[in-house]
């Protein structure tokens, strides 16, 4: 058994349910190896959990962290695919706020030598669901409209990104403090406090495309923004977290979009789209993240990161913090 520093969300609820504590976590398993965590994600998923509100989450206590840049402390029996020292990502879903973690192998993907591992741990989970989004189930193509509810936050700016990476004119909500920001990358932006983007978007014909994760009735605002043709793509539901207001199911609503494809005489489609580690494009999609970004195509941008003894900060701080992209928990001492 080795001595751990571990985040834990002891009981859903407001950030004093977050503490770091001490533990102990056994050898790897057969077929899975023991990563020293060098940095976690941050994000709303985060939050929601803390909230209780994850869909299908585990029940408290439970230790936070969707996904982590680490090297290889240990290989468990019949792994053999990395060798200890080699830097590896993962979207481990829970558990990546901690200093030591067991993962499976299958779920480990190599970082490329030299690749800076902020940049590769905000790739798996907010850059590698953008790219899924935009490359394949929107298949985004140059010169269409495409709306992004949350352009400056961590998918919303790698939505921007990408969308601008392949031709497209890109519109978006934010907060007004983030505005030049958004249109020195070229995109347009719009207040997220009010609804004059709707009657905007509408003026120009609708979006060929639209991002939404705040759900509920953001959805039903976002197909009215649609051209005759867009598609809506649904990504969370974030509305009720981010508002304040008492949690509701996201189940009904989810079923309201998708049933909207009923309607056939209408050129207008909705989908809900949810990253899965195991589905066959993980990993290709992860490849060419780090391809574009050694290329210099596109540009990881970190907007804060919080040291592991002061997770509660980040909870606190989640929707204060200035400037866009993603947030990273650092865990361990260095980057070595």
């Amino acid at each position: 058994m080795t001595t751990i520093r571990k985040a834990v969300i002891t009981a859903f609820g407001d950030p004093s349910n977050v503490s770091v504590v001490t533990a102990t976590l056994p050898p790897p398993p057969p077929q899975q190896a023991q990563i020293r965590v060098l940095y976690s994600g941050f994000s709303g998923s985060d939050i929601n959990m803390r909230l209780g509100r994850y869909p299908f989450q585990k029940k408290a206590p439970l230790t936070p962290g969707y996904c982590l840049v680490g090297t290889i402390a240990a290989n468990g029996p019949r792994c053999s695919k990395f060798s200890p020292g080699d830097v590896v990502v993962c979207m481990s879903v829970y558990d990546a706020q901690s200093t030591l973690i067991n993962m499976p192998e299958k779920h480990l993907i190599s970082v490329p030598d030299g690749f800076d591992a902020q940049k590769a741990c905000a790739l798996v989970l907010d850059w590698n669901t953008a790219y899924g989004m935009v490359f394949r189930s929107a298949n985004v193509s140059a010169g269409q409209k495409v709306f992004i509810h949350g352009c400056s936050g961590a998918v919303g700016y790698a939505l921007l990104a990408l969308c601008k990476l392949r031709g497209a004119d890109v519109y978006g909500t934010c907060s007004e403090r983030n505005f030049d920001t958004i249109r020195r990358l070229g995109a347009t932006p719009f207040s997220y406090r009010d609804k004059a983007w709707i009657g905007e978007m509408q003026k120009l014909g609708g979006a060929d495309v639209v991002f939404d994760a705040l759900g509920f009735e953001s959805w039903d605002e976002s197909y009215s923004i649609l051209s005759p043709t867009g598609k809506l793509l649904g990504y969370g539901g974030n509305l009720k977290t981010l508002t304040g207001e008492p949690a509701g199911s996201v189940v009904w609503p989810t079923l309201k979009l998708l049933g909207r494809n009923l309607m056939f005489w209408s050129g207008k489609r909705t989908t809900f789209y949810y990253i899965e580690r195991s589905h066959w494009t993980f990993e290709p999609d992860l490849k060419a993240l780090f391809e574009l970004v050694g290329q210099g195509k596109a540009e990881v941008v970190v907007k804060k990161i919080w040291a592991l003894e002061d997770v509660r900060e980040a909870h606190l701080g989640f929707n204060s913090v200035e400037g866009i992209g993603s947030f990273l928990i650092k865990v361990a001492d260095g980057d070595e």
